[in-house]
């Protein structure tokens, strides 16, 4: 379990109470906090359009050691989202250019590099030396590694990822809160999606990024209203309603999964529940209208969890079985356990299989 002291031997120098002297000032931080920022160590997993952002703020408010761990070199269409880049750095590794960039920005961090990707091989030995792992990474694979090697070594695992103009943000594996298999099990299948193929704006990877680093900021320095056992979604576009939590809960005997998605159809399973159906498509309208399941109604994800979309779901839903639709499986699950924590008896259909 994270246990950041402000160790007596750590020592905040001049330059240091210059650098931070409009932080050094605010209740929660202080001298002692300080010291906790600089005596803790961070490994960012990614050094991308979440990892750009993540590792300013956190070299800025004093980390004393940050690690970097990705395998890629900048490319042009880095460049939008990935802001510690610039044309001249295309062509080299991510971690070689962020390290640099760093150095100039705050000599007193320490930044060890990683070249490499973290597979199941490699975890243990990389993440066991770290207080605190920040997840910015795009494939379902590396985030069952890192899930399973913080639980294993009782490290909290700060997750975040984008799609489009949306994001998600929340705190696993902290204080026997819940994991990342909590959210997305194993057996589900899930399917990657990325940047190149979905598109996404730099904003809104500076936003996720900038949550994910205040996160781990307040964990370190053991504030309150920390991200835990709640999933965190937004929509940069979205000005009302910007943000939703949606909390989730573990099991009763504290098994690692907690809610079994039994009920995922395959296209081809439709008919074993009767002709009785209704599928909602959680895709956006432009989405939606471009092509859809004949018989479905579209209701955004964005727009799922207020009141009045649970009530017109529960009038409409009598005599009739509910199938829940989406392009990305993601969003499927994140809105079936709003209906779950409702009541509402309904399927997923895989959008892949």
């Amino acid at each position: 379990m994270l246990n950041i002291k402000s160790d007596i031997t750590i020592k905040i120098s001049q330059e240091e109470y210059k650098n931070y002297s409009k932080q050094l000032i605010l209740e929660n931080i202080g001298i002692q906090g300080q010291k906790k920022l600089k005596n803790a160590k961070v490994l960012i997993i990614g050094a991308g359009g979440l990892g750009c952002p993540i590792i300013i703020y956190l070299a800025t408010s004093g980390i004393g050691c940050i690690g970097l761990i990705d395998g890629d070199k900048i490319e042009s269409s880095n460049l939008n989202r990935q802001i510690l880049y610039n044309i001249d750095d295309i062509k080299n590794f991510k971690v070689n250019s962020a390290k640099q960039k760093i150095q100039v920005i705050n000599h007193n961090c320490k930044i060890i590099k990683h070249r490499y990707y973290l597979n199941n091989e490699n975890s243990i030995e990389i993440i066991s030396y770290y207080d605190i792992v920040i997840d910015t990474t795009d494939n379902f694979k590396t985030r069952y590694t890192i899930d399973t090697t913080c639980y294993q070594l009782h490290k909290t695992y700060i997750y975040g990822a984008i799609d489009k103009f949306e994001g998600q943000v929340v705190s696993f594996n902290y204080k026997n809160g819940i994991r990342y298999t909590n959210l997305y099990e194993k057996n589900i299948l899930l399917s990657n999606t990325n940047c190149n193929r979905n598109g996404v704006m730099g904003i809104t990877c500076g936003y996720t990024g900038i949550l994910q680093a205040i996160e781990t900021i307040k964990i370190i320095l053991g504030l309150e209203k920390r991200c835990k056992n709640f999933l965190l979604i937004y929509n940069t576009l979205k000005i009302k309603n910007e943000k939703r939590k949606i909390y989730l809960k573990r099991h009763k005997n504290n098994k690692t999964n907690i809610f079994k998605f039994k009920n995922i159809l395959l296209k081809n399973e439709i008919k074993i529940i009767n002709n009785k159906f209704i599928i909602i498509d959680l895709r956006t309208k432009i989405d939606f209208n471009i092509k859809h399941i004949k018989k479905s109604i579209n209701i955004p994800i964005n727009k799922f969890k207020s009141n009045k979309t649970i009530k017109l779901i529960k009038y409409y839903i009598t005599n009739n079985n509910l199938i829940l639709y989406c392009n990305t499986l993601e969003r499927s699950i994140i809105a079936s356990y709003i209906l779950k924590n409702n009541n509402i008896l309904h399927y997923i259909l895989h959008p892949n299989k």
